[in-house]
């Protein structure tokens, strides 16, 4: 648990004890020597042992604890001594992509903030078609009503039925979910483009050409020396990831140079589009922001 106005040099500093250990999950080590019917029944029961570990613990935020919680504002004892009127609120939870859909009761390979389907996931969307965002206040009357219908309609959502602590607490459940860079970024969209880049290249015969600058990148400062082709490399993690975005946009240039009149066109956008997701990308690295900074980004 951390507070959300500490500078990320303070955050990162074990000393300042700045995020602090709440809990651990009685969660026993995966097995894979046990027989297939206990395998079953602990996945059955960790989700349960999770859920109530986070009721306990979210229960003081709870509006049924605390009904002036509804109101947004209650007393609380501050280190001083003194009381103060103040609003507690859960405002951001960090996870990967399962975590999160563990914690909201929701179905994999869906989105998190809004109702979109699955099938529409990647696409763009205008902003006067934006999907709706997800009312897990909805979820919660849906949820509790365990009827049929109700639960069809929760299925129809992609929304698991059972207890869900967030749900009572005063918070944007589906504001919880906040990108990082390790997740969203490194091993989320530059991931993505490369295995974009990497398809274009194959297209357009320009793979060897591709792997051969790839390994003929130096060991400039930090970089790590390249000793395996992009074809040979099975997964990268983040630290990899942040290293080539520095020299990715050089190698794409250099490997599509030439070509036909025809080919052209594809080529030079798909150097902008390079561009511009690796200019967003080291934006998206600054500490703070400005409205300059962010209007950097939206221009990217």
């Amino acid at each position: 648990m951390t507070i959300g106005n500490l500078s990320s040099k303070i955050r990162q500093m074990p000393s300042t004890n700045s995020v602090v250990m709440v809990s651990l999950l009685p969660i026993p080590i995966k097995n894979r020597n046990i027989p297939q019917k206990g395998l079953d029944e602990q996945r059955q029961t960790n989700p349960e042992v999770r859920n109530e570990v986070l009721r306990r613990l979210l229960q003081p935020l709870t509006l049924k604890d605390n009904p002036s919680a509804e109101s947004g504002y209650y007393n609380v004892l501050c280190a001083d001594g003194n009381f103060r009127r103040c609003k507690p609120v859960l405002a951001a939870w960090l996870a990967d992509c399962p975590e999160y859909s563990h914690l909201h009761h929701l179905e994999r390979h869906v989105c998190f903030w809004c109702e979109c389907p699955k099938n529409e996931l990647g696409d763009y969307v205008p902003p006067d078609k934006q999907h709706p965002r997800r009312d897990h206040n909805q979820y919660r009357t849906l949820s509790d009503a365990n009827t049929k219908a109700a639960n069809a309609e929760l299925s129809s959502h992609h929304v698991h039925q059972g207890f869900n602590v967030f749900r009572h607490i005063p918070c944007i459940v589906s504001d919880l979910p906040k990108p990082d860079l390790l997740h969203t970024m490194q091993i989320g969209m530059l991931d993505h483009l490369h295995k974009w880049i990497f398809d274009v290249m194959k297209t357009h015969e320009r793979l060897d050409k591709y792997n051969a600058i790839w390994l003929s990148v130096p060991a400039y400062h930090d970089l790590t020396p390249k000793n395996k082709s992009y074809e040979e490399v099975s997964q990268g993690n983040g630290k990899e990831m942040e290293e080539m975005s520095r020299y990715l946009l050089g190698v794409v240039t250099q490997s599509l140079r030439g070509g036909s009149p025809a080919q052209r066109p594809i080529f030079n956008r798909a150097i902008e589009c390079t561009r511009a997701l690796l200019d967003f990308y080291m934006y998206a690295r600054y500490k703070s922001h400005d409205d300059a900074t962010l209007s950097y980004m939206e221009d990217a």
